[in-house]
C-alpha cells in the first residue's frame, strides 16, 4: 500500500493498523511482522525463536518508547509549565499555550503507540478487549477509593487482563 496520504480513507480505528504498519516498513521496522512472529513463536512453543524475537522486539520497542516519550515532552512544551515564568506568577501555570500544536503532538503519540501495540502482537480487537478488561479494574479501583499506598497490593489485577 503506497497510496499517498491524501487519498487514504480512514473510517475506523482498524483502518489505522495497516497504514501504520506500512509507514513503519518504509522506515525499516516491520512492527506488525515482528509482533505477529513473536505471538506465533510463543503459540508454537519454539523457545529458541521466542528468545530471538523477544530480543528483536525489545530493541524496536525501546526505539518506539523513546520516540513516544519525546512526543510527550513536545506536548508538554505546549503548556506554560515552568514555575519561574510570568505565566506561573500570574496564576496561569499549566495554561495550554498552543492548542494546534498540542493536537498534532497527540497524533504523533498515536503513531508511536500504534507501533508499540503492533510490536507486542496486538490487533485492534486485542486493544478493544484489553481496554474493556482494564477499564473494569480502573473503575473498581476508583469505586473502592484506594490509596496510592495500597497500589502494590493490587498490582496482580493486571494479570487478569487478557
Amino acid at each position: 500500500m503506497n497510496t499517498p496520504a491524501e487519498k487514504v480513507v480512514i473510517s475506523s480505528f482498524e483502518d489505522l493498523w495497516p497504514l501504520q504498519a506500512n509507514l513503519n516498513r518504509k522506515t525499516g521496522f516491520d512492527t506488525e511482522g515482528l509482533g505477529k512472529a513473536l505471538i506465533e513463536a510463543i503459540n508454537s512453543g519454539d523457545s529458541k525463536r521466542v528468545d530471538e524475537l523477544k530480543l528483536q522486539v525489545g530493541r524496536a520497542l525501546k526505539n518506539y518508547i523513546d520516540a513516544l516519550a519525546d512526543e510527550c515532552h513536545e506536548l508538554q512544551q505546549c503548556l506554560a509549565w515552568k514555575h519561574w515564568y510570568r505565566e506561573a506568577k500570574m496564576g496561569r501555570q499549566y495554561e495550554l499555550l498552543d492548542l494546534q500544536n498540542a493536537r498534532v503532538e497527540a497524533i504523533d503519540m498515536l503513531f508511536f503507540w500504534l507501533s508499540i501495540c503492533q510490536l507486542l502482537g496486538m490487533t485492534p480487537d486485542d486493544v478493544y478487549r484489553l481496554y474493556a478488561a482494564k477499564l473494569k479494574i480502573n473503575h473498581r479501583r476508583q469505586d473502592e477509593n484506594r490509596t496510592q499506598a495500597e497500589h502494590a497490593q493490587h498490582e496482580q489485577e493486571n494479570r487478569t487482563v487478557v
